[in-house]
Parts: C-alpha cells; sequence; structure tokens
C-alpha cells in the first residue's frame, strides 16, 4: 500500500503539472500579444484588506535591514519567536505559548501561495523577498493542519512585476569570515510572458569552538537557486510555474555543559540538507468569482550526525539520514452571490508525505558500561550481589529503519455575511482527515557473558519490526465578526486549529536498549529496574502521539488614520491592540528519559493554556525629501498546565517551558532624500523577549533580554551600500537549555555581528 500510494500520488501529479504547463503554452502562443494588467492576486480569506490582527511588513521594512530566513521576520511580530539553535533541521517555533521543538510545526509558512510543507524545510534563504503578513490564532479553517498558532505568507518579487528587463544582485561580508552573494535576472519578453532566474551562495566560519579539537563546529556552506515562469494568457488567467533548489551543509549542535558553559565532545556532528520544489500556482478571475489552483511535490533528503551525550565521553552517537516526498494539491473557490450581503469561499486540499528513515545509533564502551550495563546490573544485584552481566564489544549498533506514510484531505467552507452597513460575519468550517502510519525495523547484537554460571562470551540477537497505523478526524471551524466603523475596527474571533499527530523514532533507541537488558535479565530471572517515570520504555507504542487541538478566543480593535495630500506631508497611523485565551488539549511535549537513558520523544500534555495581549504600532511620515517609518509591537503570555503529569513530577499551574512572557521590538527609520540621485537612511531596532522557563518545574529560566541592531543605507542611483550591526552592544542569553543523561546543557547566543552589503537594482 505505501509504495503503491506513493506511485500513483507521483505519477498523478506529474501528469496534472505536465497537463497545466502545456495548455498554459498552447494559450501563450495563441494569445501572446493581447495582455489585460488587472489580476488582482488576493490572499486566501479572499479579501484584499489585511486581518486586523495581522502583521504586516512591507517593502521598505525589508530593505533596510539584512533578511536572509523566515526567523529574520520573526522578532517583529508579538509573541512570535522562532530560535536559532541545534541546526538548520530543528526550526523550533513558539506562539501564544504553544509550539515543539520536534515533528509538527504549531505554524505555517507559505511562499508566494505555495505552503513548505515540512518543518525541517523552514530554515531556508529567502531570495528577493519583498513583503511578508503574519496572521495570528488558529487559521486551520483556511489552511488545515499545523496553522494552530497562525501563518507566515511571505511573498517575493516575480516576474510579471518588470514592464522588460530587472537586475537584483548583491554580496556581503560580515563577522566570523560570512559571504553573502545573490543574483537575480527577471525578464518579460511579452506583455503575456515572464520569466526569472535567481540564485545565492553563502559561507560562515562559525561562532561556537569545540574545546575538544579546537576547532569552530558550526560553519556551514549554503546554495539555492529558483526559476519562475508566469503565462496571464488573457485577461482571466495568472498561472505561476516555480523550480527552487538549495543544499547546506553546515557544522551542528554546539551545546555547552550548563555548569562549565564549554562545547566539548569528540565526535562528529553536523547536518546536510537538500531540498526540491516544483510548485503550480493558476488564479482565475472573473465577476462574480475567483477561483486559485495549487499544486506542489517537494522533495528533502538530508544527513545527520549527533554525538548523542555531548560530551568528551564514548557514550553513544546518532546518524539519521531522511528521503522525504511531499505533495499538495488545493483548490479554492470565491464566489458572489446574486445579492450583495453574501459572498463565500469553498475548498478541497489534498496531502501525502513519504519518508524513508534510518536512524542509526552507536553505543560506544564508556555507554556500554554507564548506560546498559549500570542499569541491567543495578536488577540483577538485588537478587545475586555477587554477580554480573558483562558485554565484550567495544561498539553496539542498533540500526532502526522506518517508513512513514501521512495521507490528508479535507474539505472547507466559509460564508460571509454583511446584513448592515459596516458589519462582516464570516463562519468557516473545515473536515480534515489525516491517516498516519509508521513501518519500523530495528535489531541489536552482542556478546554477553552472566558471571555466575557461563565461562565464555555467547552472542546474542535481539529484533523487532511491526506497523503502527491511526487516523484521526478533525473539526476546525471558525467565527469571525468586525465592525468597521470610518478608520475604526472592532473584531472577535473564535476558532480552532490542529496541529497533526504522528510518530516519532527519536525514542527507539531507548525502547531497544530497554528490550535488550529485559530479555539478557531474563536468562537469570531477573526483571529490570523500572524506570523513575513510570514510562515502559520497551514498546512501540511510546512513539506514537495524538493531534494537538485548540480553541482560541480573541477580541481587538484596529484603528488607522489617514492623510494623503499631494501638498502636504503624508501621514499614515495605525495603532491595534488584542487579548487573547487559547485553551489547548493534548499539547505535544518533548519529553528527555530520566536517569541514564537516551532518546528523546514526544509527549501529549494533558490540557493547558494561553492567556494574553498584544498591541502594535505603525507609523509612515512621507514628504518630497523625508521618509519615516516606526514599527512597535509587544506581546504578553502567560500559558500554564492546566493539567500534567510526566511521571516525574506534576506541573499544574506551572508556567510551560520555551514560550516567552514578553516579547518586544520597535524600528525606526529615517531616509532622506538629497535628489534624484542620493539618498541616506538610518535604522534602529530593538527586540526581545523572556523569560523563559527551560522546564516544566520552572526551576531553570532565561531571564528577559534586549538586543539592539543598527543599519545605514547609502544608495546611489541603483547601488545601495548597507552597512549593519547585529546585537551591538553584545548582550549575553542563552538561546536553548536541555536536560539528558543527567547532564544539563545549554547553547549560548552568538556573539556581536557587524557587516556590509553591497547591492544593485537595474
Amino acid at each position: 500500500m505505501y509504495r503503491a500510494c506513493k506511485i500513483i500520488l507521483h505519477l498523478a501529479f506529474c501528469i496534472l503539472l505536465y497537463c497545466a504547463l502545456c495548455y498554459t503554452v498552447h494559450l501563450n502562443a495563441a494569445t501572446a500579444d493581447f495582455v489585460l494588467d488587472t489580476i488582482v492576486v488576493v490572499a486566501k480569506d479572499g479579501s484584499v484588506p489585511s486581518a486586523p490582527s495581522q502583521t504586516t511588513i512591507v517593502y521598505q521594512q525589508l530593505a533596510v535591514s539584512p533578511i536572509e530566513t523566515p526567523r529574520d521576520l520573526s522578532s517583529s511580530v508579538p509573541n512570535l519567536v522562532m530560535p536559532a539553535y541545534g541546526s538548520a533541521m530543528t526550526s523550533a517555533i513558539y506562539v501564544r505559548g504553544i509550539g515543539s521543538r520536534l515533528d509538527q510545526p504549531v505554524i505555517q509558512i507559505s511562499i508566494d501561495g505555495i505552503p513548505v510543507l515540512d518543518k525541517n524545510a523552514f530554515d531556508a534563504d529567502l531570495l528577493d523577498l519583498r513583503h511578508a503578513s503574519f496572521k495570528p490564532g488558529p487559521q486551520g479553517t483556511l489552511y488545515g493542519r499545523n496553522s494552530m498558532g497562525g501563518v507566515l505568507e511571505l511573498t517575493t518579487f516575480q516576474p510579471m512585476d518588470v514592464s522588460t528587463w530587472s537586475v537584483r544582485a548583491s554580496v556581503g561580508y560580515s563577522t566570523a569570515n560570512t559571504v553573502d552573494a545573490r543574483a537575480s535576472v527577471y525578464h518579460r519578453p511579452k506583455p503575456s510572458f515572464a520569466y526569472s532566474i535567481g540564485v545565492l551562495y553563502g559561507r560562515t566560519d562559525g561562532f561556537y569552538t569545540n574545546a575538544y579539537t579546537g576547532k569552530l563546529i558550526d560553519g556551514n556552506n549554503h546554495a539555492s537557486g529558483r526559476f519562475v515562469m508566469q503565462f496571464k494568457p488573457n485577461e482571466r488567467w495568472l498561472i505561476t510555474t516555480t523550480t527552487m533548489g538549495s543544499y547546506i551543509t553546515q557544522g551542528a549542535f554546539p551545546y555547552a555543559l550548563a555548569r562549565s558553559r564549554v562545547i566539548a565532545y569528540n565526535s562528529p556532528t553536523g547536518y546536510e540538507r537538500l531540498l526540491l520544489s516544483q510548485s503550480l500556482r493558476a488564479i482565475y478571475q472573473r465577476e462574480g468569482y475567483h477561483l486559485e489552483l495549487v499544486g506542489t511535490y517537494q522533495f528533502l533528503a538530508d544527513h545527520m550526525l549527533m554525538d548523542q551525550d555531548y560530551t568528551p565521553r564514548d557514550i553513544f552517537t546518532l546518524e539519521q539520514t531522511q528521503r522525504q516526498h511531499n505533495a499538495y494539491i488545493d483548490a479554492i473557490l470565491h464566489g458572489e452571490s446574486p445579492v450583495p450581503w453574501y459572498s463565500y469561499s469553498v475548498g478541497l486540499t489534498g496531502f501525502m508525505k513519504a519518508n524513508t528513515m534510518s536512524a542509526p545509533v552507536t553505543f560506544l564502551r564508556e555507554g556500554i558500561e554507564s548506560v546498559i550495563l549500570t542499569n541491567a546490573n543495578k536488577g540483577i544485584h538485588t537478587a545475586f550481589p555477587e554477580d554480573s552481566l558483562e558485554i565484550t564489544n567495544e561498539t553496539i549498533a542498533i540500526p532502526s529503519d522506518f517508513q512513514f506514510l501521512n495521507l490528508a484531505g479535507a474539505l472547507y467552507h466559509v460564508s460571509r455575511f454583511k446584513p448592515v452597513r459596516g458589519l462582516t460575519i464570516d463562519v468557516g468550517l473545515r473536515a480534515d482527515v489525516e491517516y498516519s502510519a509508521m513501518d519500523y525495523r530495528s535489531s541489536a547484537a552482542l556478546n554477553y557473558r552472566m558471571t555466575a554460571y557461563m565461562s565464555e562470551p555467547e552472542p546474542y540477537h535481539i529484533g523487532m519490526k511491526g506497523f503502527r497505523s491511526q487516523t484521526h478526524l478533525t473539526l476546525l471551524p471558525n467565527v469571525h465578526l468586525q465592525y468597521d466603523w470610518h478608520n475604526l475596527s472592532l473584531y472577535a474571533t473564535a476558532a480552532r486549529g490542529s496541529k497533526a499527530g504522528g510518530y516519532n523514532p527519536q525514542i527507539f533507541s531507548t525502547i531497544m536498549q530497554t528490550r535488550l537488558m529485559n530479555a539478557l535479565m531474563q536468562e537469570m530471572g531477573v526483571s529490570l529496574v523500572p524506570n523513575e517515570d513510570g514510562i515502559d520504555y520497551s514498546s512501540a507504542d511510546i512513539t506514537a502521539y495524538k493531534p494537538e487541538t485548540a480553541w482560541s478566543c480573541e477580541l481587538g480593535t484596529r484603528w488607522t488614520a489617514l492623510k494623503p495630500s499631494m501638498t502636504q506631508p503624508h501621514h499614515r497611523l495605525s495603532v491595534a491592540a488584542l487579548a487573547f485565551y487559547t485553551d489547548v488539549t493534548n499539547q505535544q511535549v518533548t519529553v528527555f528519559p530520566s536517569g541514564q537513558t537516551t532518546g528523546r520523544m514526544m509527549a501529549n500534555a494533558a490540557h493547558t493554556r494561553s492567556a494574553g495581549a498584544e498591541t502594535q504600532l505603525n507609523y509612515r511620515y512621507l514628504t518630497p525629501h523625508w521618509l519615516v517609518l516606526l514599527h512597535a509591537a509587544y506581546g504578553f503570555t502567560d500559558a500554564r498546565f492546566i493539567a500534567f503529569n510526566n511521571g516525574l513530577g506534576v506541573y499544574d499551574g506551572k508556567l510551560v517551558p520555551y514560550a516567552p512572557q514578553h516579547t518586544m521590538a520597535v524600528q525606526a527609520t529615517g531616509q532622506y532624500t538629497f535628489n534624484a540621485a542620493w539618498s541616506l537612511s538610518l535604522t534602529a531596532t530593538t527586540h526581545g523577549q523572556g523569560r523563559i522557563y527551560w522546564d516544566e518545574a520552572n526551576t531553570q529560566e532565561q531571564p528577559y533580554y534586549q538586543l539592539l541592531d543598527l543599519s545605514a543605507n547609502l544608495t546611489w542611483r541603483m547601488v545601495t551600500l548597507q552597512l549593519y550591526a547585529r546585537n551591538i552592544v553584545g548582550t549575553k542569553y542563552d538561546v536553548f537549555y536541555f536536560v539528558s543523561m543527567d547532564n544539563a546543557f545549554l547553547q549560548a547566543a552568538p556573539p556581536r555581528q557587524i557587516g556590509l552589503n553591497l547591492k544593485l537594482i537595474l
């Protein structure tokens, strides 16, 4: 079934894409000289205006600061945190008190209307970004799975944005021998056809030194490219095909022992990833309705090496590879009715993810002694104080191979009512069905001796294989009321969101370790001492976790003052404020097993709730010579466990770890245009977050910290010289903390960074 589903869906998608391309090329050839530039690309909710709670970052803001990945945008959004730790695979995200480090993300990211289908691909370079917006709160009715915390929509420059030719290029150099170079060419040979080609390359030596080897461990090299074609066969159609690819190889996991704050481990670590994507987006618009069709195939191949004890000791290592195929199709129709007070949106979505993973764990000699034999002999000595288990191997390999399959389908509908002037009521419902399955195979082999009755070691082999599956139906309703009066908007929203369930293979080393010790000890009629947390780590059942769901209510307002004038200065001021309450069931929490055990797993906390507030201010002042931009945002979140017992403690009432209580950002830009050729802009950005608790018991924390970034842009005609500094005052803080094998580890933030960019736009 697994292979059949993959083959059928791959063929169906390729046929659909090929037919669409052939059809558009045919129409383009037939109508090459006719074009009408009236197509408006609207948001998925069918409305051009921004939602009142939405954070929008326009091109002027993006141009004055170096923006390379989605993470660079997160500090401008209240209560949204995308910390950088571990590797490009980690991509942890927290918003309004919810999120996780493993597996399913809490937000969805889309680029030019195409969703990024796996969290492992979130930390990737952005090329020619021109607009970004974040819609907070559950967006599941329109966007489906893994949009429980919101949707980050990114828009890049497109070929149809130019009249004939355009070239965009930049080269930059910064701290740690960091180089960034990128170039794009946009060409529109006919009014009905345009294309673009863009490439980028970057590298860095890194910031963190491994004291054991004396070498930097987080350097990287990365490159990516994009090819876009756009067709306007007539005044109603806009068809875009996008081919993208990226590659990164990097050092990874600069985790230091918390007590010494020194990084020191002896086994190699690193991460390597290849991403490929082919997408098709077709928009058809005519009076009365608007149709959008999206299809994408995305391939991810990666390879990770990890010294999993993060110390100079020879305990154990992990190597993981993935080959992941993702496919997604979505069709949404926005329609108007004969009556002016009603409109609707209806859509159909299909999704597939097929992942082949290999994750072998190798126990080295010290690991055999401290992890396997210590735990096993603890039980043996309760019955036979003078006897022990001996293992003669220098290493024990535990190969684990997996096949994961996710199939999902959804039908959704939103009705929009405007019963009286100024009042808008949106009522929507989405029905999501998702099937997830795991086919697994793992084994271990060693030579052992029981001193009680064996004179020579004997070989022993243990294996396990099996299949697990689960199916979930999730209903995601949404009700939104908004009243607009002049420049004031008042709104209330109630919505349900979800984060998909699945299987976590990273605990399999613990499962095999436990089964191996149980089997060997049964030879002597001795039972293994139970784990402190009471969890049965010998069963594959612990790899499963259920979907996380949340009900969220939000009340807010936005006021906009707009005073345009041809002769007087142009002012625009927007102020927004909101309060939210989110009730989360089955919240997914990363759990590290207690004691000298390995691995980590995803577990469902029983019940949590988040309450908080957000406020934003945006101001723009424009004269023939001056442009002033001001953005300020503040978010407060109080996220607590209502009921959570992980076997080690009861954490009811404790704050949820990793989610900051406060976030704040202020960005001020002043730009002066001397004449038609010269302009100068200065930008100061300060942003901070905290307090962040690192554990469920709230005993370890990162206090609130504030950073200051500066940038200056000097422009002469089409050339811009940009000088920037990140964390210019050198604030020291930690971005990650965890406990594994009874040791506490942390990752400190990178130091101050200073850089120079040279940009060209023709």
